[in-house]
């Protein structure tokens, strides 16, 4: 559980989006307006096939949260999760 914690504690360092919620991570971001959001809900949906772990997506007129944890684990953060946070942070810098 010591890796896990520690895995969880450096995407939060390194990636200020980031936060956790109980027993999941939740991501933050704002845009300039619909579509740069909407590109990148795209691209999120995108890499969620990729990594066949699919989050939890709420997206506003230029807000998006994306909440994961992993169900199969008794909803818990899992490696799996951290991968998808530290994916869609790639993303997220691209843009």
């Amino acid at each position: 559980m010591f890796h896990m914690e520690q895995q969880i504690q450096d995407l939060l360092a390194t990636n200020p989006a980031w936060s956790v919620s109980g027993e999941t991570l939740v991501g933050n971001w704002k845009f300039d307006n619909f579509s740069q959001l909407r590109e990148m809900v795209g691209k999120l949906c995108d890499l969620a096939d990729e990594l066949n772990h699919h989050p939890t997506v709420t997206y506003g007129y230029n807000t998006l949260t994306v909440e994961t944890t992993t169900h199969d684990a008794a909803n818990t953060i899992t490696e799996k999760d951290v991968e998808l946070a530290q994916r869609v942070s790639e993303i997220m810098v691209g843009e």
